[in-house]
């Protein structure tokens, strides 16, 4: 797979209570990810592409567009699931609720780089 998307990926990794950085298919097929030892990121890649169809689904029905972040927060973490494109999109796992702003504004930030990194496989 792509070093470029990897790299990206362990940018988020660096944050400590990120367990799981991966890029999905909205499949749920793995393109690409880092994650601690453990983590079932096969699995976790497959039910949060359904999460994202939810949360689109959920967005038509109230008319409020297309998913642009879906934030799950839980009491011992979060899952982040943010389109990154019409075929892929961005999942993040932390252990903690603690780094949220600075996990959303990382994703804003390497956005574009993703879908270079993307486009380039």
């Amino acid at each position: 797979m792509s070093s470029e998307l990897k790299e990206l990926l362990t940018r988020f990794r660096m944050v400590e209570s990120v367990e799981a950085a991966a890029v999905v298919a909205t499949d749920g097929l793995l393109i690409e990810s880092i994650a601690r030892p453990g983590v079932d990121i096969d699995a976790i890649g497959a039910v949060a592409s359904n999460g994202l169809a939810m949360a689109d689904a959920l967005g038509r029905e109230v008319a409020k567009g297309g998913t642009v972040q879906a934030v799950l927060e839980y009491e011992d973490g979060l899952v982040i699931i943010e389109p990154i494109s019409s075929d892929a999109m961005l999942l993040l796992l932390t252990n903690s609720r603690d780094d949220l702003g600075l996990l959303r504004f990382l994703a804003a930030k390497h956005r574009d780089e993703m879908i270079d990194a993307l486009s380039a496989i």
